[in-house]
């Protein structure tokens, strides 16, 4: 009996070794510190150039979509140059790729090192690219309501409705996807959002709130949820897709749409920063000149509009930058397990946030003061602990459930019992997320 327990503890600790994917820990670090970075550059960003909440919009993000396509365009034609001296006859089978059907053998998993078409590795085809379309709109009237409930909305009540995100995307990858999610899934995902929770409300959320915009602040995490289970829905479909693909087209239409959509910016008291922008509304003239000021003070035009501070530029570079490497890193968290399981390690930025505001040093390599320094409370080590309770127990099927069984059923041989399986998965799923969390 001492050797069966000592053997089945012995199995049970590689299984869960074995099961923890080390490649999407990385990401998911890469995607909290990138996270925190962003809100921290954001808060500066803020007190630097104050009253062009819709100029930055579209701006930091346009900032980070020129980096992806530099970095799309550059990776594809030195794939193509490189394949085209080692094999001359590439680009005469890439010309006839598209007469002879290729375009559509390319689908969605054209690539860096394929024999595709250029135009098809760096834009996809259209099937692909009516999803990166639906994304982008989806992604810009998320970040669009959130803006607009902005100012209407206690800060601390904005962090607890995008908590939505998580329960949202869970909804939308079982309706669509037809997912499935047993016990743990559900435990771990309401102790998560406990967690998130428990780092706020006790600071204060009740005051400075509009029903109304609170119902909006909370709508906009569902477009989001959306976008996010239409990339896993793309990487389902095909493994190759290229990550910098899908960043920079859903992000450009993204910021379309937010361009498009200044005008409601010209309507009275609509948009919010530390005031409303336009008390009285405002003519499109006015809307265009407005947006002119904020550009000179980002560039340091002298003098310097109303609102603005000398050095802006700084933080809204580092926000771009950020939240740049966020938006990557999340995807390819996608790719790499679930959209739910990149959202739910996602939730670990609001007790990191807290903590990073208790660090002088940090704060001070965004420019903001030892003032601003906010303690540890213990409701944020509360939270932090639940937080990540709740994403252990989000898989404890892997950790707990298959590993006892398998090492039971080796070590002992008792064949009788059931082994348990990952209620998390869907039939929809691909092969490639064989590997669990």
């Amino acid at each position: 009996l001492h050797d069966c327990i000592a053997d089945l503890a012995m199995s049970a600790a590689s299984q869960m070794a074995a099961a923890v994917p080390w490649r999407a820990v990385g990401l998911g670090a890469l995607m909290l510190i990138s996270g925190v970075g962003n809100f921290m550059s954001f808060w500066a960003m803020g007190q630097k150039i104050s009253g062009y909440p819709m100029m930055l919009l579209y701006t930091y993000n346009g900032m980070y979509a020129l980096v992806f396509l530099f970095l799309l365009v550059s990776r594809e034609l030195f794939a193509t140059i490189r394949m085209a001296r080692l094999n001359p006859e590439v680009t005469v089978i890439s010309a006839k790729a598209i007469g002879q059907g290729g375009e559509k053998a390319g689908a969605l998993g054209a690539h860096a090192g394929t024999l595709d078409p250029l135009p098809v590795r760096l834009c996809g085809n259209r099937k692909q690219h009516r999803f990166y379309l639906v994304m982008g709109l989806a992604t810009g009237l998320s970040l669009e309501l959130q803006q607009l409930a902005n100012g209407k909305v206690n800060p601390d009540m904005q962090s607890i409705l995008y908590q939505l995100y998580l329960p949202f995307t869970a909804m939308v990858s079982s309706l669509y996807l037809r997912k499935r999610f047993g016990k743990w899934e559900i435990l771990g995902g309401v102790l998560v959002l406990g967690g998130a929770i428990a780092v706020v409300v006790p600071a204060g959320v009740t005051e400075g709130n509009r029903l109304v915009w609170a119902f909006v602040y909370g709508l906009g995490a569902l477009p989001l949820a959306m976008a996010c289970v239409l990339q896993e829905e793309v990487f389902r479909q095909v493994d190759q897709t290229s990550v910098l693909q899908m960043s920079f087209w859903s992000t450009f239409y993204g910021i379309l749409f937010n361009i498009a959509t200044l005008p409601i910016a010209m309507i009275p008291n609509m948009v919010y920063e530390d005031g409303p922008v336009f008390p009285h509304g405002a003519s499109f003239a006015t809307l265009m000149e407005h947006q002119a000021d904020g550009f000179r003070c980002l560039f340091g035009r002298q003098p310097l509009p109303h609102g603005c501070s000398p050095g802006a530029w700084l933080p809204v570079v580092e926000c771009a930058l950020s939240y740049g490497v966020n938006v990557y890193a999340c995807m390819a968290l996608v790719r790499e397990v679930s959209a739910v399981t990149a959202v739910l390690l996602g939730s670990l930025l609001v007790p990191g946030t807290a903590v990073a505001s208790a660090v002088p040093a940090l704060l001070g390599l965004f420019g903001i003061g030892a003032s601003q320094v906010m303690p540890v409370t213990w409701y944020v080590i509360l939270g932090g602990l639940l937080c990540v309770s709740g994403i252990i127990a989000y898989h404890g099927d892997a950790f707990f459930g298959s590993a006892k069984t398998k090492a039971k059923g080796a070590s002992c041989g008792d064949n009788d019992g059931n082994e348990d399986t990952d209620a998390g998965t869907s039939c929809s799923e691909s092969s490639q997320e064989s590997v669990q969390v």
